[in-house]
């Protein structure tokens, strides 16, 4: 697989934080690091990805020159994560308060997975290290693990089955994780209400629909052959929205609910690789849009947007296996006493829940394929004439055509063309 390894300063015309500066690191490594002798040389602050690379978030990359009391100079490097700075993105991003949520996630949540995760003998990373969350200026900094080789990988080429089957199994571990936390503290996941579908706020829904409509233009430019599908994609227009809130609804008391990721994509992970080139570790980021709901919203949203097409197209039975195999691997090295579904009891739930492969595959993939150089949240989400060419310029991508082309008939032969009722 092709690695794409970010340049930890890439040029960018942006304007950084003028606050984020050798006072702002001074005071906080003292603290951090329970030390005032430090002393902070330089601060050198870059923008850590492009346009088009991270939608929710403003993330920065600084490069620190510090010491201590009698020992030599040391460079250090942060990840500096705050929420989109445009007014149409503090306004819909606040609406599901995703950056609260994140920072009470690795203050709350993440800790307490580690903790669980050490006491049956696995030191595995699996989540940044943050050196802290600073609620007073709306950012979390972490530790940067490109540091320790970890890299992002080539979001438009997919995941080939090593890197799909390690992506898997880690969410496995989290969710395992999850389901003994919630013995030990049974309303710790009671605040994560707010996943990426939501009936609390309609924030998202213009951009939902807007996506949608422009695939359903684009197939009518076709050949009549594929007519066909648009026809159903109109049809199924006004049951859209509801059909995917549903996804999100916790409607069958037996079911299994765990910590879900809720935006679990190829962008939101990082691999670390051995000297032969093979990836030998997985870290899990970016925990804006977690809920406690059904395993299936990671899971479909996972496959259906961040694999390679074989796999994607010929091979969802055999993954989730996998995965249910690691999860009750995982459930019983945790003590948990939660039943947890057999394989078939865990494929009839994915099956109620697989309407999300829907929007995984018409909505998310083809922004997740995007390679216009303007992408940004406003083009995502304003209503206006620059959102509207942006949607219909990624509908146009060639890869994409082959993509979907390949599973609309495999939607429409499971009836998820249709209302579902």
């Amino acid at each position: 697989m092709s690695k794409e390894n970010k340049n930890p300063l890439i040029e960018d015309a942006r304007e950084t934080p003028e606050w984020i500066n050798k006072k702002y690191f001074e005071s906080l490594l003292r603290k951090c690091k329970d030390d005032p002798s430090i002393e902070v040389l330089s601060v050198q602050v870059k923008y850590a990805l492009p346009k088009g690379e991270n939608y929710a978030s403003v993330i920065y990359r600084a490069q620190i020159v510090h010491r201590r009391k009698d020992q030599p100079t040391k460079t250090c490097s942060y990840i500096i994560k705050g929420i989109s700075e445009t007014p149409l993105a503090k306004q819909k991003l606040g609406e599901y308060d995703v950056h609260r949520k994140e920072m009470d996630v690795y203050q709350l949540v993440i800790p307490e997975f580690r903790r669980l995760m050490k006491s049956v003998g696995d030191r595995s990373e699996l989540y940044p290290n943050p050196l802290c969350v600073d609620r007073t200026n709306d950012v979390i900094i972490l530790n940067d693990v490109t540091k320790k080789g970890y890299m992002m990988v080539d979001r438009t080429q997919g995941l080939d089955a090593t890197h799909t089957k390690m992506s898997l199994k880690a969410m496995a571990k989290l969710h395992a994780s999850s389901v003994k936390l919630a013995e030990i503290y049974p309303t710790i996941f009671d605040r994560y209400t707010t996943g990426m579908w939501t009936r609390k706020t309609d924030a998202f829904h213009g951009f939902f629909q807007s996506t949608y409509d422009a695939l359903a233009e684009e197939i009518y430019t076709w050949d009549p052959e594929w007519h066909y599908y648009a026809h159903k994609l109109r049809n199924l227009r006004s049951h859209f929205m509801e059909q995917s809130l549903r996804v999100f609804d916790n409607e069958c008391e037996g079911d299994l609910r765990v910590f879900v990721h809720g935006d679990l994509w190829i962008n939101n992970l990082m691999f670390k690789y051995d000297a032969n080139g093979h990836p030998s570790d997985v870290l899990l980021l970016d925990f804006q849009f977690c809920c406690y709901a059904s395993p299936a919203i990671d899971l479909f949203y996972f496959f259906f947007s961040s694999t390679k097409d074989e796999i994607r197209q010929n091979s969802f039975d055999e993954y989730m296996q996998y995965y249910h195999c690691h999860l009750v691997d995982y459930a019983k090295r945790l003590n948990c006493t939660t039943r947890l579904p057999t394989l078939h009891q865990f494929q009839r739930q994915l099956l109620r829940k697989m309407f999300y492969a829907m929007y995984s595959s018409i909505v998310a993939l083809p922004i997740h394929m995007n390679q216009e150089p303007d992408a940004d949240f406003d083009a995502l989400m304003a209503g206006d004439e620059r959102a509207r060419q942006f949607k219909k310029a990624i509908m146009t991508n060639k890869k994409y055509h082959k993509i979907i082309k390949g599973l609309l008939p495999t939607f429409d032969r499971k009836g998820l063309l249709d209302k579902l009722d």
